[in-house]
C-alpha cells in the first residue's frame, strides 16, 4: 500500500512541476519577444531617422551644389576681368612712360644742344660786380656760411643735388609756398648765364651748365665766382661790396659773427637789409654750421653774443 501511495504523491508533484513550468515558459518568453519587439522597433525608427537626415543632406547638399558652381564661376568670371583691367593698366603707363621719357630726351637735348662748355674765364667775363675778391680774401666762416644755409651738400654733389630737388618737388605740392631746389652751380647759372624766367627750358639749362661747372672747375673757384655775385641789397653785389656797405670793412676783417649776418642777407635782401630781421637769420645760420660742424661750441656761443651793428645804425 505504500508503494502505490509514494507513486501517487510522485505523480501528484510532477503535475505540480510541470504546471508550475508550463505557466513560467509563456510568461518569459512573452517578455523576451516583447523586448525583441521593442529593440526592433527602435532599430527601425532609428535607421528611418538615419534614411531622413542622409535624405535631407542629400537634397539639401543638391540644392547647395548649383549656387555654389555659379559662385566659383563668378570668382573665376571676376578674377579674368581684373587679370585683363591690370594688364591694360600696365600696357598703358609703360607706353605713357615710353612716349614721356622719349618726349622729355629730345626736349633735352633741344635745350642743350646749342650750349656752349662752361669754365671760370667764361663765367668770369659775366661777372656782374666790379669788386671782386680773391679765394684768399674771403674768409673761410664766410664760405662755411654760405654753404651751411645756401647748398649744405655743396662739396658731395656734382653740380645737381636730386635730394633737394625732390624735397622740394613735394613742398611745392603740398604747401602754398614755394621752394626752391637749386645749387649753388645752378644759382651762377642764373645769375650769369641764363635769366630769371620760371620755365623747365631754363631749368634744364642751368642743371647743365652747374654739370659743366662741376667738370672744368675746383669746388672753391665755383663758391668764390658765387660769393662775388650775389646781390646783398642797397645795390651791392659781391660780398666785398657787402662788408663795406654793411659794416664798413673789408670783407677779409669781418668776424664770424658778422660773416654770417651777411651770409643770411642775400636770401631775401629787401627782408634782412633790416638789422632786427637779419639777426634772427644770423642765428639761424650760426645754429647750422655748428650742427654741420664748421665751429665749435665756443665758437658758436662767443658769436651769438657778439654785437654785430650794420654801419647805418652806428652812423646815427
Amino acid at each position: 500500500m505504500s508503494y502505490y501511495q509514494d507513486d501517487e504523491n510522485n505523480k501528484i508533484r510532477r503535475r505540480k512541476v510541470s504546471s508550475n513550468d508550463s505557466t513560467k515558459r509563456p510568461v518569459r518568453e512573452d517578455l523576451n519577444y516583447r523586448e525583441q519587439s521593442r529593440s526592433k522597433s527602435i532599430n527601425r525608427s532609428n535607421s528611418s531617422t538615419n534614411n531622413r537626415s542622409t535624405s535631407s543632406n542629400r537634397s539639401t547638399s543638391s540644392n547647395r551644389n548649383p549656387n555654389s558652381r555659379k559662385n566659383k564661376r563668378k570668382v573665376k568670371k571676376n578674377r579674368k576681368n581684373l587679370l585683363k583691367v591690370g594688364k591694360i593698366l600696365l600696357v598703358t603707363f609703360l607706353v605713357s612712360l615710353i612716349v614721356l621719357s622719349t618726349v622729355g630726351t629730345v626736349f633735352v637735348f633741344a635745350t642743350v644742344k646749342d650750349a656752349q662748355k662752361i669754365n671760370n674765364a667764361i663765367l668770369e667775363a659775366n661777372y656782374i660786380s666790379s669788386s671782386v675778391a680773391t679765394s684768399d680774401e674771403i674768409p673761410k666762416y664766410l664760405k662755411d656760411a654760405v654753404v651751411s644755409i645756401e647748398d649744405e651738400r655743396f662739396y658731395k654733389h656734382k653740380g645737381v643735388d636730386y635730394t633737394s630737388l625732390v624735397r622740394s618737388l613735394i613742398h611745392n605740392l603740398t604747401s602754398d609756398t614755394t621752394q626752391g631746389g637749386s645749387t649753388i652751380e645752378m644759382q651762377i647759372s642764373k645769375n650769369l648765364l641764363t635769366n630769371y624766367d620760371k620755365t623747365y627750358k631754363r631749368k634744364i639749362k642751368d642743371m647743365y651748365n652747374a654739370f659743366q661747372m662741376n667738370k672744368t672747375m675746383t669746388k672753391d673757384e665755383i663758391l668764390v665766382t658765387y660769393l662775388n655775385n650775389i646781390y646783398l641789397g642797397k645795390s651791392s653785389y659781391g660780398v666785398k661790396k657787402g662788408a663795406i656797405e654793411y659794416f664798413g670793412k673789408d670783407v677779409s676783417d669781418l668776424s664770424l659773427a658778422q660773416c654770417a649776418m651777411l651770409a643770411g642777407i642775400t636770401n631775401n635782401p629787401a627782408r634782412y637789409k633790416e638789422h632786427s630781421q637779419a639777426k634772427k637769420r644770423q642765428e639761424t645760420i650760426l645754429y647750422k654750421m655748428n650742427e654741420l660742424g664748421y665751429i665749435t661750441d665756443e665758437e658758436y656761443t662767443k658769436a651769438l653774443r657778439e654785437p654785430v651793428p650794420f654801419k647805418s645804425e652806428i652812423d646815427k
